[in-house]
């Protein structure tokens, strides 16, 4: 619940930053860059996004996107182990995704809490949406130390209630009935700032692959953007990253074949 309500406050400072710019080597950028909110960058050149229809037409059918003989052909795991999850809990259907799951007994290390566990392992699709290349190269890139204290002083801001959004202050109130501090908010707050920008720095271009892709070393996915659309692949099969992204990149191709 507190990392719930922490997210709405955030969805408030969001929408009540469009005015606060900050200069880094991209350009003038405002707050969203900072907090990774792609959906404010994505609607400021929505002529240059959508133009892959055939992409935009899986946002309702992530499970025919990529077939399970597909993924199992890439991989060489077995379907006798493999397993399906479809996540659409959202209504937006951008934020919906599909996995095929792989019981292989492999042991991962799981850095939150410092064990390892036999965990599966993941193919995912996901994120499909209209997308302009500027918008794109905005997004899937290392956030700056700048643009991260603007958005650790909008944070702080927030917190206080001091942003005059509505928004913003009506998710501070709800964290105030459920007990949530301003100090649990700052806290948690920050380490979802420390996380968003761990994860930024492990973005890696990848060449001739669609009109743009990006393979990210920590969150073990790959984005591909071809004519205005984006698609998201999970991989996580593996302790060799290499691996995970040589994985992701030919299924990858598998669905530009399909959507050219």
């Amino acid at each position: 619940m507190k990392y719930l309500l922490i997210f709405c406050l955030f969805q408030g400072l969001m929408s009540c930053s469009e005015n606060k710019k900050t200069k880094s080597a991209y350009g003038e950028l405002d707050i969203e860059g900072a907090i990774e909110n792609a959906e404010g960058r994505r609607k400021a050149n929505p002529a240059a996004s959508g133009g892959n229809k055939c992409l935009l037409g899986y946002q309702t059918g992530y499970d025919k996107i990529l077939s399970g003989d597909q993924v199992c052909a890439v991989t060489g795991f077995s379907k006798e182990v493999m397993e399906t999850k479809s996540s659409t809990v959202l209504k937006n259907p951008e934020h919906h995704s599909f996995e095929y799951r792989f019981t292989n007994g492999r042991i991962q290390t799981i850095p939150q809490i410092g064990q390892k566990l036999a965990m599966p392992d993941v193919i995912g699709i996901s994120a499909i949406k209209a997308i302009s290349l500027a918008a794109f190269e905005s997004t899937y890139r290392v956030i700056t130390d700048e643009e991260m204290k603007v958005a650790e002083n909008s944070l702080n801001d927030a917190t206080e209630g001091n942003t005059g959004n509505p928004d913003a202050d009506a998710a501070l109130a709800r964290a105030g009935d459920k007990n949530v501090s301003k100090d649990q908010i700052r806290k948690t707050g920050g380490e979802v700032l420390n996380i968003i920008k761990d994860v930024s720095r492990g973005y890696r271009t990848i060449e001739g692959l669609g009109d743009a892709a990006r393979w990210n070393t920590v969150s073990r996915e790959l984005v591909v953007l071809q004519n205005g659309v984006q698609f998201m692949i999970h991989s996580n099969i593996s302790e060799d990253n290499e691996k995970n992204k040589s994985v992701a990149v030919e299924l990858a191709k598998m669905i530009l074949d399909k959507c050219k």
